[in-house]
């Protein structure tokens, strides 16, 4: 479609239930460059989700909604996300004014497209800092890095014994949220923790050096169980490489002693 902004506000207009319309993610943000595959993040503002009929939407190809399926992550919350035939993407929210303002904080971002009460227009906002990187404070910094080290030899354990889904599993949900957790906590001490790594971390590379992005790519190896191990060892290497600078910046204690106990201990295993 040409303006997908005129159809979701034709659609909102001639709706008497709908009240308001509210633009965020990232084409509430001036700063990102926009591209074919971003999102219209929309929220609907109605009098009463159970009068909101989503078949109101031509042309939807695909619906997923995940407030039917998980209930409980969106209380007060009818939620759509479609793709359109002309490969158009909206992930609608629908609530009420009370449900959404029991959620809101003034460091959003977001963009008023309608307001039919005079009540959502002051809900504009250029603020990003709800998105910034939070620092890191010392007994979360050590506890990240001892859970970190205990759970690579978890993995090594995995591959040793050719469990695979239990390697890949400790490597792609507990080490790696452990190094995300890192990534970010450094790259918010380089930019002074103004700074946002996107949703899911997609914009780290932006922040990182070459150095340390060819790291972080490394640690995804996964084709052979060579590669496995290799991409441990790179886990290491780059979540030692940020810890010990963070340490260094905020003089916090780093626990140099049980690094080199699990690298000894990985290197006995590995042979």
């Amino acid at each position: 479609m040409h303006n997908r902004y005129e159809y979701i506000m034709d659609i909102a207009n001639s709706d008497d239930n709908i009240r308001g319309v509210l633009l965020y993610g990232s084409r509430a943000d001036g700063s990102v460059k926009p591209d074919q595959y971003q999102d219209y993040d929309i929220y609907f503002i109605v009098n009463d989700t159970g009068k909101f009929n989503i078949s109101i939407f031509e042309n939807v190809m695909f619906c997923f909604c995940p407030s039917e399926v998980y209930p409980e992550l969106f209380p007060g919350k009818n939620t759509y996300l479609m793709l359109f035939n002309d490969d158009d993407r909206i992930d609608l929210t629908v609530c009420t004014m009370q449900t959404f303002l029991s959620g809101y904080t003034n460091d959003q971002l977001m963009r008023c497209l309608l307001d039919k009460d005079n009540s959502v227009h002051g809900l504009n906002s250029d603020d990003k800092r709800g998105h910034w990187v939070k620092p890191i404070d010392e007994k979360s910094f050590r506890n990240t890095c001892l859970e970190f080290y205990w759970e690579t030899q978890n993995m090594a354990k995995g591959l040793k014994r050719d469990e695979l889904s239990f390697a890949m599993f400790i490597r792609d949900v507990s080490l790696r949220d452990m190094l995300n957790r890192i990534i970010d906590a450094y790259i918010g001490m380089r930019y002074n923790y103004q700074v946002s790594v996107g949703t899911l971390g997609k914009h780290r590379k932006k922040y990182l050096s070459q150095a340390h992005y060819e790291l972080y790519k490394n640690t995804y190896l996964s084709n052979t169980t060579e590669d496995q191990w290799k991409s441990l060892f790179y886990m290491i290497d780059l979540f030692s490489s940020l810890t010990r600078q963070i340490a260094e910046k905020y003089n916090f204690t780093y626990p140099v002693n049980e690094e080199q106990y699990i690298k000894n201990y990985l290197s006995a295993m590995i042979k």
